[in-house]
């Protein structure tokens, strides 16, 4: 059974602005289309992607887009297999 902590900040939240500049990791996770915890191991391997606001982890827009374009070709492999 999930714990509190995994209900806040381990489920994708739709983002209450969807063009908005800076998102939250679970908000950017609802856009994206992926789990929480996949886009947090994205960000811990590649830093750059990655900004705090605080002691909140979230991205931008370029961090979203170069997300993107990094696992764009993952999703074609997945429908063509």
């Amino acid at each position: 059974m999930p714990g509190d902590k995994y209900a806040k900040y381990g489920v994708a939240v739709p983002p209450a602005d969807p063009n908005a500049d800076v998102m939250t990791v679970q908000e950017s996770a609802f856009v994206l289309k992926c789990s929480v915890s996949h886009l947090r191991r994205v960000l811990k391997d590649n830093p750059k992607l990655r900004s705090r606001s605080g002691r909140r982890v979230v991205m931008n827009r370029a961090a979203r887009d170069a997300y993107y374009r990094m696992h764009q070709g993952d999703k074609h492999l997945a429908k063509a297999a």
